[in-house]
């Protein structure tokens, strides 16, 4: 990858990428936590009507939350296979560069601008 003032170079995207992975692992460690804790004291019996409906609505919105990280979790480790491949930074649609501001907001990025769009209208 290219080096452009402002932007990051491929070492710079590896450290980028690791720092994101270890911050992702801490929040989906804390989060995976919070469940069990909420799951814990559903447990203790929901109380009235309104508790188990509370119970419930919080359950399913901490779930969410969890498949978000792990889905985040799942492109950052995906990111760093391809950065360890040697790959990162290359689109798989054209095989051209992708510009390293595009990989610096999103280092899990597999496709170029261009081919994204392509890509999305296919959908």
């Amino acid at each position: 990858m290219t080096t452009l003032e402002g932007t990051l170079d491929q070492a710079q995207l590896g450290v980028l990428l690791k720092a994101r992975y270890e911050e992702a692992a801490e929040q989906l460690r804390v989060q995976s936590e919070s469940v069990r804790q909420l799951r814990r004291s559903g447990d203790q019996g929901p109380g009235d009507v309104a508790d188990a409906g509370t119970m419930v609505s919080d359950t399913e919105q901490q779930d969410l939350l969890t498949a978000a990280l792990d889905d985040h979790m799942r492109k950052l480790s995906d990111a760093l296979a391809r950065f360890e491949g040697g790959t990162l930074g290359t689109c798989d649609g054209c095989g051209q560069q992708i510009p390293p501001a595009r990989m610096e907001i999103m280092p899990w990025s597999t496709h170029c601008v261009k081919c994204q769009a392509a890509a999305e209208r296919w959908r």
